[in-house]
């Protein structure tokens, strides 16, 4: 299973941080799209110790419905702090694409491709994040 590079988990940290322990942040960025941090789930068992889930996401307004362009969810565990992207969801597309199953609180199985495509974007998608300034907003 693939994990964030080193730059995008820095990102990624700080982003976390930005929460200031609450479960939900919106950063707003303009002339971007807001992002959205939340924190969607706790007590997840995984191979390298019990994780929190998280979810990025930029979401617009399309006929009184918000659309994810994209999210994605995040697994991170404190003991060896992995950063491990699960979900992908870009609602115009309708893209919905889930690397790895989670079932009652357990990391059970992933596809391998698909988690490290996953890994791809978010490398990507975090350094653009950066890049356009999210981290200096308050």
């Amino acid at each position: 299973m693939e994990t964030l590079n080193q730059f995008s988990t820095k990102i990624f940290c700080e982003l976390i941080g930005k929460m200031q322990g609450k479960d939900h942040l919106k950063i707003t960025n303009e002339p971007f799209m807001p992002l959205t941090i939340e924190k969607i789930g706790e007590g997840i068992t995984t191979p390298w110790g019990e994780g929190e889930q998280y979810s990025l996401c930029h979401y617009y307004e399309q006929n009184g419905d918000l659309m994810q362009d994209p999210e994605m969810c995040f697994i991170i565990t404190s003991q060896q702090n992995y950063i491990v992207p699960y979900l992908y969801t870009q609602a115009a597309l309708g893209i919905y694409e889930e690397s790895i199953l989670i079932k009652n609180s357990q990391m059970l199985t992933y596809k391998r491709t698909l988690q490290l495509h996953h890994v791809v974007f978010a490398n990507t998608w975090l350094r653009n994040i950066q890049a356009q300034g999210f981290l200096k907003c308050r």
